[in-house]
């Protein structure tokens, strides 16, 4: 897997310096997402991979729990990122951006089971683009 994210990163060359999620980049934190699950049959390919810090593909699958068809539409981004071939432009960014604002719009104050915020602050402090 990290074999595929330096690639990746190399590929597409991330000049904004953020994620695909709009978070700053760490290397050591980086992480590959599967657009298609494995359980999907999605492959451990470039096609099928969007580079994601930790953080946003934590916060990613929780959307996915919540809002499936907001982390269809995110994956639907990434999708298209990848069969243009370079890192998303400044309207892909603001279209994630806008639907990560969404969610949180609907769930910032929900809490979980265990009575804790549901989105934690850190998943609301995304890089500027």
């Amino acid at each position: 897997m990290k074999r595929i994210t330096r690639e990746m990163l190399k590929i597409y060359k991330p000049y904004s310096g953020l994620d695909w999620m709009n978070y700053k980049i760490v290397k050591q934190d980086m992480t590959a997402h599967h657009i298609i699950k494995r359980e999907d049959g999605g492959k451990m390919q470039m096609d099928n991979i969007a580079p994601l810090m930790l953080i946003a593909h934590q916060y990613l699958h929780l959307i996915e729990c919540k809002e499936i068809d907001v982390y269809r539409d995110i994956n639907k981004v990434f999708k298209k990122v990848n069969e243009q071939g370079y890192e998303p432009t400044k309207q892909q960014r603001m279209l994630v951006e806008y639907l990560l604002r969404e969610f949180e719009g609907m769930y910032k104050w929900e809490r979980n089971s265990k009575g804790n915020i549901l989105i934690p602050r850190k998943y609301m402090q995304r890089g500027q683009f």
